[in-house]
């Protein structure tokens, strides 16, 4: 067996010694950045709330506009639409006698 530890294992050592190895100044510098872009992300987060409940209120307020929606006008039924125009129910009559044939 190898007696060598991983190499991530490795690597992290080597990293966390070169923090350990950092002026106090640099660690200073790079712990107040830390805090920087924490505060930094903490605040957009309302901006995230904001936006999502717009959305939300968005998309229900169109959902109830078209759900509400009253109907344009009822379709006509087959009886009006025959005494407007006979050739149509003639038409009709044909292609039903057509598909009788074909299903025989």
């Amino acid at each position: 067996m190898n007696d060598n530890p991983p190499v991530e294992d490795q690597v992290n050592q080597a990293l966390d010694d070169s923090i350990e190895n950092l002026s106090p100044e640099i660690r200073r510098r790079l712990n107040q950045a830390r805090i920087d872009a924490v505060a930094q992300k903490q605040k957009s987060r309302p901006l995230w709330k904001l936006a999502s409940a717009f959305s939300f209120l968005l998309a229900i307020t169109l959902g109830w506009q078209f759900w509400s929606a009253p109907n344009e006008e009822p379709m006509e039924s087959f009886a009006e639409v025959y005494q407007e125009d006979p050739e149509l129910l003639e038409e009709l009559e044909f292609v039903y006698w057509m598909a009788e044939e074909n299903g025989r």
